[in-house]
């Protein structure tokens, strides 16, 4: 396995720390760490985020229920906060699934704002894919659940609480900030409305441990 650093300033910071564990979650598929140093690189990778969604050139701003404004390509930012969790997502990938390689097929961040959500959806193109949680933005005491990111897969005991294959119960993983989750690409996974003055912002990431043909976004062809 990998174990090269980036260099965050004059700072080396190792792209997989020294004792950093990977923890199965409720399903054997699905995993997740916690970096302990997330306080370390936030601030700027959030103000870099935050300055990319002003840019029209680069933002894509879908509908209300289409993961807010996302921001692609976390790879060519050019930022080295993200070409750290850039680095940390891959080696999770390898890690987990025990893979010599790890290419992302794809990769961007989201900022949801008040109003937004992700629909239910899986991954095309991925084998896994990972989401780094930045920021998780307000809590709404009137709705703990909201904002949360959650499973709501029929092939998922956790969703099924009264009856096999039947999707009743959404699971929610632990995500506070500094959390990242690797979990098959194929399960329905949403986000639910956030409601909250600050952004709430995470990473993506498909991954493969090959490179897949064409471009994973038709419009960059």
């Amino acid at each position: 396995m990998q174990n090269s650093v980036v260099f965050l300033g004059n700072q080396p910071v190792s792209v997989w720390p020294k004792g950093q564990e990977i923890r199965v979650l409720d399903h054997p598929l699905i995993m997740a760490t916690r970096f302990a140093d997330f306080e370390l690189y936030h601030p700027r990778l959030i103000g870099k985020i935050l300055e990319m969604e002003r840019r029209p050139r680069v933002r894509k701003q879908y509908f209300r229920g289409a993961c807010g404004t996302k921001v692609h390509h976390v790879d060519r930012w050019n930022f080295s906060e993200a070409n750290l969790i850039h680095a940390r997502a891959l080696e999770l990938f390898r890690r987990a699934l025990k893979r010599n390689e790890a290419v992302a097929d794809l990769s961007w961040a989201n900022v949801y704002r008040d109003g937004e959500y992700c629909m239910p959806h899986s991954h095309l193109r991925a084998m896994a894919s990972v989401v780094y949680f930045v920021e998780t933005g307000d809590t709404d005491p009137d709705d703990p659940s909201g904002g949360r990111f959650c499973f709501v897969d029929p092939r998922l005991p956790n969703c099924c609480k009264e009856e096999q294959d039947k999707m009743t119960t959404p699971y929610f993983p632990g995500t506070p900030a500094g959390v990242m989750l690797i979990f098959p690409g194929q399960l329905v996974h949403s986000v639910n409305p956030y409601s909250g003055t600050q952004p709430r912002i995470t990473m993506s990431w498909n991954i493969n441990d090959a490179a897949v043909p064409s471009s994973p976004l038709p419009t960059e062809d």
